[in-house]
């Protein structure tokens, strides 16, 4: 109880700070309160000593001699700068509806999804803390799509409470990991999409050791399980920055091991979404967030 105390007065603190920051955000026109965050991202790049050592520890792993020092180095600041205009555009969810959504987040690859939706069917969408994921949520519930996403309660109810109203009003239905597995089923049965995101090693969640960029990463294996399960397919979704704005970009279903053997199908089968997850995060290495340590547990 003395360590809620504690952390009490530095929360609210955070949360007006936020509140007051998030006003003069959103009565910016976007493209301005975007070069604000781009400012605010490479303020913290340069700022945050650990953030930032962490971030360019994570790129060496991964790419070793193939990327210079200076490369990193700018893919690193790139996240920073990303993260920050994402700060801007979920200030500004508001802001995006059915007349303007199209103006600023283009899609490509929409067919593999429309022709389960024709046959009435749903599907494993794969995605990652790529590009301003919570954005790409809020495109689809905002052209009218029923969009249910898997994701962890932030650390402050304050934050969490601001999200899930904007995420109400643009249809955005989010499970927490910490539900029941009948609020997962329950949307199975309806036939409808949901969105996962197993880029993390999270030692707190069901998962299994595959490679990640030559080294074994451990890595959710939700999605394959739940495949295995239901043979919903698994289809990958990521939104990359393009410009002012943003595209989509889904892939027809993932070709998956059928072997009916559980734990062969299952280690199989993650190690074939963490390869697409790997592909577009060496296309687009800003977009991805470094700063998360990816290889922290051992095997």
């Amino acid at each position: 109880m003395a360590v809620m105390a504690k952390k009490q007065p530095r929360h609210i603190f955070i949360y007006v700070l936020f509140r007051v920051a998030s006003f003069f955000i959103f009565i910016l026109p976007l493209k301005v309160g975007l070069k604000v965050g781009q400012g605010l991202g490479r303020l913290a790049f340069y700022s945050l000593k650990k953030a930032r050592s962490s971030a360019l520890n994570n790129l060496d792993i991964a790419f070793g001699n193939t990327k210079s020092t200076k490369e990193k180095s700018l893919i690193a600041r790139e996240v920073f700068e990303n993260l920050g205009k994402n700060l801007v555009e979920v200030v500004s969810l508001a802001k995006f509806n059915k007349n303007n959504i199209d103006r600023y987040i283009g899609c490509r690859g929409f067919e593999s999804i429309e022709r389960l939706l024709k046959q009435g069917k749903g599907g494993i969408v794969l995605s990652g803390h790529f590009g301003n994921w919570e954005l790409m949520a809020h495109y689809f519930g905002i052209k009218g799509y029923k969009v249910n996403v898997i994701a962890r309660r932030m650390r402050m109810d304050q934050f969490e409470n601001i999200l899930a109203r904007v995420r109400r009003r643009h249809g955005v239905n989010v499970i927490h990991r910490d539900a029941s597995t009948k609020e997962v089923l329950t949307i199975i049965k309806r036939n409808e999409f949901i969105g996962m995101m197993p880029d993390q090693d999270m030692d707190s969640v069901s998962g299994v050791f595959v490679d990640f960029f030559g080294r074994k990463a451990y890595t959710p294996n939700g999605p394959a399980v739940l495949n295995f399960l239901t043979k919903l397919p698994i289809i990958p979704c990521f939104m990359a920055r393009k410009g002012f704005g943003h595209e989509v970009m889904v892939d027809e279903p993932i070709e998956l091991s059928v072997t009916g053997d559980r734990a062969e199908d299952i280690l199989e089968n993650t190690q074939r979404y963490t390869k697409v997850i790997e592909d577009y995060v060496r296309r687009f290495p800003s977009q991805w967030v470094w700063l998360h340590d990816r290889w922290k547990t051992k095997q």
